[in-house]
């Protein structure tokens, strides 16, 4: 079992992130990342906002689905591996933004298929992931899909208490570190609900602490 209390310290050394977030994860971020674009890209001719790209894993796999891809991230030095990752692949449709997450209502309304977020929301305070994720359910074209990979609170009441025992001297670590840690989303499908959008799907890993979750937009 893993967490991702240390996600934070990783961002501040990108070269390290993608292989620190697979050992912490105990390598369950390739398939988060799968499910994600799994669940994102339902047809040709997609457009998909990425927030919260990081060095471009995610962004790689939209970007092989041949989807259109506008990718933000607030730390320049991930988005600057995210852009060496991608740059010899030509064909590419992908557009780079140095920005916060909050910083989405800057963007048109009902201009994208998908939406993904991944390991991203969890950092936020609740009122800010609040803003976040109803500013994104505004921007989705109808039909179209906001899709959440990040770390969650266990539904079951003895997989809560050991994940918080195990979670804690890491947690300390990330404190320690950085002077912040991630925290797990209590109801993720529940926050989704409360822009409007309607869940249609739910995966759970690592002992039901790292989830994709799926909403969608009526049409």
């Amino acid at each position: 079992m893993s967490t991702l209390a240390l996600m934070r310290w990783l961002e501040t050394t990108p070269k390290r992130y993608d292989k620190g977030m697979h050992l912490l994860t105990l390598g369950r971020v390739s398939s988060l990342r799968d499910r994600l674009v799994d669940m994102a890209v339902t047809g040709p001719n997609c457009q998909v906002l990425e927030i919260g790209c990081g060095t471009g894993a995610v962004t790689e796999l939209l970007s092989d689905r041949g989807v259109e891809v506008t990718a933000i991230d607030q730390n320049p030095a991930m988005l600057e591996l995210a852009r060496q990752r991608l740059q010899n692949k030509p064909d590419t449709n992908i557009t780079f933004i140095e920005c916060t997450a909050a910083e989405i209502d800057s963007l048109p309304e009902q201009s994208y298929d998908a939406i993904i977020a991944s390991l991203s929301l969890s950092e936020m305070s609740p009122s800010e992931r609040a803003f976040v994720l109803h500013q994104a359910a505004l921007r989705l074209k109808p039909g179209g899909r906001l899709v959440v990979g990040d770390e969650v609170r266990p539904r079951i009441s003895w997989q809560r208490f050991i994940n918080l025992i195990l979670r804690a001297p890491q947690a300390l670590l990330g404190w320690l570190l950085v002077g912040s840690i991630s925290h797990p989303i209590p109801d993720l499908a529940g926050e989704l609900c409360a822009t409007g959008l309607k869940v249609v799907h739910e995966d759970r890993w690592l002992q039901d602490t790292l989830a994709v979750v799926t909403a969608a937009k009526n049409k």
